[in-house]
C-alpha cells in the first residue's frame, strides 16, 4: 500500500510537503476545512509545484463543514453541490489523484433529558435526496476523482440510499478505518472492497471518534491485509504521525 499523511494542523502548506518527503511517505491529502488548505487561499497552482517539487502524490479532501448532501434545506443541498463541483474542478488543475467527500448528517436535539437523536424522522429524507438528487449529480459530474468516505452511523433509509448510490453510479470508495471501529452499519462498505481507493487511519476506543495515533486504541487493521491503495494516516499531528508509521511498518512487515 502507499502509506501518506494529512498534515499535521500546525504546518503551512510547504513544511506539510517537506515533512512528508523526508519521511519517506508517497502522498500528502489536504483537508479543505482547513483554512491554509482550502481554496480560498492555496492556490492550485501552488499545490501543482509542491506536488512535483516533492515528487508526491496529492490527494484531496473535500470540506466537510460546508458540504452537506443530507441537510433538510434544500438551498443547503444545492449549494453542496455547487461546492463539490468547485472541489473537483480544482482537483482535476491541481492533478491530485483522489477526491474524498462525506455525505453529511442529520442534526440531533439538546432536551431536558439529555442529547436525543431520533433516527426515525430521517429515513425516508435520506433515502430521497439520495436517489433523487445525488445519484443523478454524481452521474452528471461523471469525475473518476470522487470516493465516499464512511462517516456517520448508518441506518434504515441512509443504508438503502449508500446501497442505491454505489449499485448506480462508479463512485469509489474512502475507507475510514477509525470510523468503522466506533460507528454502526459501516460494514456496507466493506460490501464494495474492491472500490476503495483510500483508507484513513486513525484509532479509537471503538466508542468515540478520537483520532489517536495507531496502537492506542482498539482499532484492528486485519481487514486491509491485501489492500494495495492509498492509506493516509488521519492523525494529524507529527509525533502521532511519526508513531502510526511505526505501527504500520510493524503490522505490515
Amino acid at each position: 500500500m502507499k502509506l501518506g499523511i494529512q498534515p499535521d494542523v500546525r504546518d503551512k502548506p510547504k513544511d506539510a510537503f517537506e515533512f512528508a518527503a523526508s519521511e519517506g511517505f508517497s502522498h500528502v491529502e489536504i483537508l479543505m476545512d482547513h483554512p491554509l488548505y482550502s481554496m480560498e487561499n492555496l492556490s492550485y497552482t501552488e499545490l501543482l509545484e509542491l506536488k512535483e517539487s516533492y515528487d508526491l502524490d496529492l490527494l484531496i479532501h473535500a470540506p466537510a463543514n460546508s458540504i452537506n448532501f443530507l441537510s433538510i434545506s434544500s438551498a443547503m443541498r444545492m449549494a453542496s453541490y455547487e461546492e463539490l463541483r468547485r472541489v473537483v474542478q480544482y482537483a482535476e488543475k491541481c492533478e491530485a489523484s483522489v477526491v474524498t467527500f462525506h455525505l453529511g448528517w442529520n442534526p440531533g436535539f439538546v432536551t431536558a433529558k439529555g442529547f436525543v437523536f431520533p433516527e426515525e424522522l430521517y429515513v425516508e429524507h435520506n433515502y430521497r435526496v439520495i436517489k433523487e438528487e445525488l445519484v443523478p449529480f454524481i452521474k452528471e459530474l461523471g469525475s473518476e476523482l470522487l470516493a465516499l468516505e464512511n462517516t456517520v452511523s448508518v441506518d434504515g433509509g441512509l443504508r438503502e440510499g449508500i446501497e442505491l448510490l454505489m449499485n448506480s453510479t462508479e463512485l469509489k470508495i474512502t475507507f475510514d478505518i477509525g470510523h468503522y471501529n466506533c460507528r454502526k452499519g459501516h460494514d456496507v462498505f466493506l460490501n464494495y472492497f474492491d472500490r476503495i481507493v483510500n483508507v484513513h487511519a486513525h484509532d479509537n476506543d471503538g466508542k468515540y471518534d478520537l483520532h489517536l495515533a495507531l496502537g492506542e486504541g482498539t482499532v484492528k487493521l486485519d481487514i486491509l491485509r491485501g489492500y494495495s491503495g492509498y492509506l493516509t494516516l488521519e492523525v494529524r499531528e507529527r509525533d502521532a504521525i511519526i508513531k502510526s508509521k511505526e505501527y504500520i511498518l510493524k503490522v505490515f512487515g
